[in-house]
């Protein structure tokens, strides 16, 4: 469900900017707008989908969030006008917050404490590979057919989703009334641990928090931002060669995504994570000095890699709230997430126009490496 989700949410629009400002002769910052308008309204969803999932079946709201999904695709598929077209992007934004914290709330709940690492990752693996297909296959559609048709397109993924969802909704409905880590009445009793001080858990989660923070705000500002533009402007890469070189990073991601989350489950999720946040650290300092092609492309692979780690931050979280504060921290996870999105590619243009790149990517590394340290000794999750 995820995969097909992040199909139909997360590149449809990208490669169609030029169609669209051709189409509506609109400027690059009513372009900008457009693209904004999602994240915006995301994070307002995410604020409300806090006190919806405690008030509303979680299947229910999942299947309403996929619904509103579709209906916004469907509705840019029609648009009359331009800021028609802003509205149901708004819109959008609404359905993928709600589908996206109710996704990770499935996952969370319906999963083994054993197991919480790789269902994380495994719920980011499923992202990244609809991210990964997405803009190659709505470009494709707009540049054979028309960029209304690639909308059409991205709303029969969301049809698979939700047949998908009703298809499996007894299962989901039994994982999620069963405990997940109920023994079975064959064995014996486990031994009770004794529980760690609520200080220490409270420590644990606003570490988990602030990863998840520098995790979006480095993809929002870096990746998405900084080092497309110091593609173009520094090294002189094309378009097609810059497509080469986040392909290589995400196949990067792809691959070490199911790894580190099964490491992380049998070893601790900070051992898996601390190196991450340092080889993102290293990457990070060696932007400014990547002026070639091969110097993009490692600077690519070890951002994505680094990422590989992303689904760390929710599993500690998993692992260290109690179930019945479940939905409010996860709740919040997600508004982290989304308020990185929207306040990094601001930040870091900004300061690439104030001070170039060497100092905005210097900064972001040290920071990074603090942060290393503080996930290395403060990130303790209770192990079952």
């Amino acid at each position: 469900m995820r995969f097909l989700l992040a199909f139909a949410q997360g590149g449809v629009i990208s490669p169609l900017l030029p169609l669209l400002r051709e189409t509506f002769q609109v400027s690059p910052g009513e372009l900008g707008l457009l693209t904004a308008m999602p994240g915006l309204s995301a994070v307002v969803m995410d604020i409300s989908a806090t006190y919806l999932l405690s008030r509303r079946p979680l299947l229910s709201l999942l299947l309403q969030g996929i619904g509103l999904t579709g209906i916004a695709l469907l509705c840019s598929m029609l648009a009359p006008g331009f800021y028609w077209l802003i509205a149901t992007q708004m819109l959008l934004g609404f359905g993928v917050s709600l589908t996206r914290v109710a996704s990770l709330m499935v996952v969370v709940a319906a999963t083994p404490r054993t197991e919480q690492g790789r269902a994380n990752n495994l719920l980011e693996f499923s992202a990244v590979a609809g991210i990964t297909l997405s803009p190659t296959i709505s470009g494709l559609t707009a540049a054979f057919l028309h960029w209304r048709v690639a909308f059409g397109v991205a709303s029969l993924f969301i049809v698979g989703a939700l047949l998908w969802v009703l298809y499996a909704r007894r299962t989901l409905s039994t994982a999620l009334t069963t405990p997940s880590s109920t023994p079975s009445p064959s064995s014996a009793p486990p031994t009770p641990a004794p529980a760690a001080p609520v200080s220490a858990h409270r420590g644990t989660i606003g570490i988990a928090y602030i990863t998840t923070f520098v995790q979006s705000f480095v993809w929002s500002a870096f990746l998405s931002t900084a080092l497309p533009l110091f593609a173009g402007e520094v090294v002189g890469a094309s378009t097609s060669t810059l497509g080469l070189v986040f392909t290589a990073g995400l196949f990067a991601d792809l691959l070490l995504l199911l790894p580190m989350g099964w490491l992380a489950d049998r070893l601790d999720v900070r051992l898996v994570l601390t190196p991450a946040l340092l080889l993102m650290a290293g990457a990070l300092a060696w932007l400014p000095w990547a002026t070639s092609v091969e110097g993009l492309f490692l600077v690519s692979i070890g951002l994505h890699t680094s990422f590989a780690a992303w689904g760390m931050p929710s599993a500690a979280l998993a692992l260290c709230t109690p179930r019945e504060r479940l939905t409010r921290t996860m709740g919040i996870y997600r508004l982290i997430v989304d308020g990185a999105v929207v306040i990094a590619p601001w930040l870091i243009g900004t300061m690439i126009g104030w001070y170039g790149y060497g100092l905005p990517a210097w900064g972001a590394a040290g920071l990074v490496v603090l942060l290393a340290v503080l996930v290395g000794f403060g990130l303790r999750t209770a192990r079952p």
